[in-house]
């Protein structure tokens, strides 16, 4: 029971599997939750089954009124004017909101956004976080505003990004610390009027939505590049290349020492190729070349079509040899 004292009323739009913690976070918490707006049901596979929203889903276990939509239209319109609420959240929606929707709702507008903006505004936040190799990422609840990622901050919160951090981990620790971040932005909205402060227009770095040739490796890049791109596109949808005509996925990999690659390098000499696979054995993985005489060690990849499977039981069952070369 929440008991007495949960004071906003709140309207939570969101859309994805990111969206959901932060849902029930408010549930959870003294505020209410007057309504979740949400994208509709997905055909996926090819049955064309239709799958159920994750966040409707959420929704109606929680017992909470929700609204599926497709368009962001007159419709849609006329049905937020007859909603109940004091303050909107944004997480994950997937859509940008339209112009007027701001000025027929004069509340609260609070946005959850997995970076320390004005730093990866945008749709690809946390990818590009990793794809830079940042070592500190975090999590900002900003106001809502027309433009993109662009409202007053109310406040932010650092984590340390590790080594061994991908895209999967990284949404993990921007949730932990994100979930908590914004039940106390709300706690503090309503207890002292918190007021937020203007980004910083001199810093703003955007981000882009990732298309596939985003996905393809391409072995010309250093390795600290390459390995950052793994980690970055994780297990889904995963940095992709090619081996004899076929798709496959590099999930998890690491950068060679410099010493290791130096010895492996020389003893290539001329016949020394970007993409080349210069090791393949249970001890040593799966050794490939890559631009600045550097060696990427894969630890996990996927044949097109088949589960993951470690580099080891790779070269068992596809019988990888070295001097063979992906693409």
């Amino acid at each position: 029971m929440k008991g007495e004292g949960f004071i906003l009323k709140i309207l939570f739009f969101g859309s994805s599997v990111f969206s959901v913690p932060f849902l029930e976070e408010i549930y959870s918490s003294r505020h209410s939750i007057t309504s979740v707006i949400t994208t509709i049901d997905k055909h996926s596979g090819r049955g064309r089954k239709i799958i159920p929203n994750i966040v409707k889903s959420k929704a109606v276990e929680l017992g909470v009124d929700f609204i599926q939509i497709e368009k962001l239209d007159n419709d849609f319109i006329d049905k937020f004017l007859k909603l109940e609420f004091d303050c909107v959240v944004v997480v994950s929606f997937g859509m940008i909101l339209p112009e007027k929707i701001f000025k027929v709702a004069s509340v609260k507008w609070l946005n959850v956004h997995p970076s320390l903006l004005p730093k990866y505004r945008g749709p690809a936040p946390i990818i590009s976080t990793l794809l830079n190799g940042d070592e500190i990422g975090g999590v900002s609840v900003n106001e809502v505003i027309y433009k993109v990622d662009s409202g007053r901050i109310y406040a932010q919160i650092k984590f340390k990004v590790e080594e061994d951090d991908n895209k999967a981990s990284l949404e993990k620790k921007s949730i932990k610390f994100g979930r908590r971040l914004l039940t106390s932005v709300l706690d503090l909205i309503e207890e002292v009027d918190l007021k937020p402060y203007p980004q910083d227009e001199s810093n703003v770095v955007y981000t882009n939505k990732i298309t596939k040739e985003d996905l393809k490796i391409n072995w010309e890049r250093s390795a600290v590049e390459i390995n950052n791109k793994i980690r970055a596109f994780s297990s889904s949808p995963g940095a992709y290349c090619f081996w004899n005509g076929v798709r496959i996925k590099i999930l998890r990999a690491c950068v060679l020492s410099a010493g290791e690659s130096s010895e492996l390098i020389d003893m290539t000499g001329a016949n020394k190729k970007n993409g080349l696979i210069l090791k393949a054995d249970k001890r040593s993985g799966i050794l490939v070349s890559c631009n600045d005489k550097e060696i990427i060690r894969v630890e996990k990849l996927q044949h097109q079509g088949k589960i993951a499977m470690s580099a080891s039981d790779f070269i068992n069952g596809y019988s990888l040899k070295v001097g063979e070369k992906f693409e």
